[in-house]
Protein backbone atom coordinates (compact mmCIF):
# COMPACT_ATOMS: atom_id res chain seq x y z
CA UNK A 1 0.00 0.00 0.00
CA UNK A 2 1.14 3.53 -0.25
CA UNK A 3 -0.29 7.03 -0.65
CA UNK A 4 -2.12 7.99 -3.45
CA UNK A 5 -3.48 4.40 -3.44
CA UNK A 6 -7.46 3.73 -3.81
CA UNK A 7 -8.92 1.67 -1.27
CA UNK A 8 -12.09 0.09 0.58
CA UNK A 9 -11.95 1.08 3.84
CA UNK A 10 -13.34 -0.90 6.68
CA UNK A 11 -12.68 -1.40 10.41
CA UNK A 12 -14.49 -3.60 13.04
CA UNK A 13 -15.76 -0.54 14.90
CA UNK A 14 -17.85 2.33 13.22
CA UNK A 15 -16.88 5.66 12.93
CA UNK A 16 -19.57 6.38 15.73
CA UNK A 17 -17.50 4.16 17.87
CA UNK A 18 -21.48 2.46 18.70
CA UNK A 19 -21.77 -0.33 16.20
CA UNK A 20 -20.04 -3.05 14.35
CA UNK A 21 -19.37 -1.95 10.71
CA UNK A 22 -20.71 -4.96 8.25
CA UNK A 23 -19.39 -5.08 4.46
CA UNK A 24 -22.15 -2.67 3.34
CA UNK A 25 -20.62 -0.36 5.58
CA UNK A 26 -17.02 -0.41 3.28
CA UNK A 27 -16.26 2.81 1.59
CA UNK A 28 -14.00 3.93 -1.17
CA UNK A 29 -11.49 5.96 -0.98
CA UNK A 30 -7.75 7.14 -1.38
CA UNK A 31 -5.00 7.12 1.12
CA UNK A 32 -3.41 10.25 1.86
CA UNK A 33 -1.01 10.08 4.08
CA UNK A 34 1.25 7.40 5.90
CA UNK A 35 2.07 7.82 9.39
CA UNK A 36 4.13 4.32 10.09
CA UNK A 37 7.21 7.00 10.54
CA UNK A 38 5.58 8.19 14.07
CA UNK A 39 3.77 5.10 15.73
CA UNK A 40 4.80 4.05 18.90
CA UNK A 41 2.50 1.65 19.96
CA UNK A 42 2.16 3.77 23.16
CA UNK A 43 -1.73 4.74 23.31
CA UNK A 44 -0.92 6.44 27.06
CA UNK A 45 -3.23 3.63 28.15
CA UNK A 46 -6.62 4.53 26.98
CA UNK A 47 -8.45 2.75 24.46
CA UNK A 48 -9.79 5.79 22.62
CA UNK A 49 -8.02 8.04 20.28
CA UNK A 50 -5.71 5.50 19.13
CA UNK A 51 -3.41 6.32 16.40
CA UNK A 52 -3.92 4.50 13.20
CA UNK A 53 -1.44 4.32 10.08
CA UNK A 54 -3.43 5.56 7.00
CA UNK A 55 -5.02 8.85 6.44
CA UNK A 56 -7.56 8.00 3.94
CA UNK A 57 -9.92 10.97 2.39
CA UNK A 58 -13.40 8.90 1.70
CA UNK A 59 -14.94 9.74 -1.79
CA UNK A 60 -18.08 10.82 0.24
CA UNK A 61 -15.88 13.59 1.80
CA UNK A 62 -14.75 12.14 5.58
CA UNK A 63 -11.33 11.66 6.14
CA UNK A 64 -10.81 8.76 8.22
CA UNK A 65 -7.65 7.05 9.88
CA UNK A 66 -7.22 3.39 9.37
CA UNK A 67 -4.61 0.49 9.91
CA UNK A 68 -3.20 -2.01 7.45
CA UNK A 69 -6.01 -5.03 8.37
CA UNK A 70 -8.95 -1.94 7.73
CA UNK A 71 -8.24 -1.71 4.26
CA UNK A 72 -8.62 -3.28 0.62
CA UNK A 73 -6.31 -2.16 -2.27
CA UNK A 74 -8.93 -1.75 -4.54
CA UNK A 75 -6.86 -0.48 -7.88
CA UNK A 76 -3.17 -1.16 -8.14
CA UNK A 77 -2.51 1.13 -10.89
Amino acid sequence: MRVGARVRATSAVSDSGDETDTPSDAVLGTVVDDYAGTLTGDTGGRTWAVPHRWAVALDDGRLVFRDDADLEVVDSE
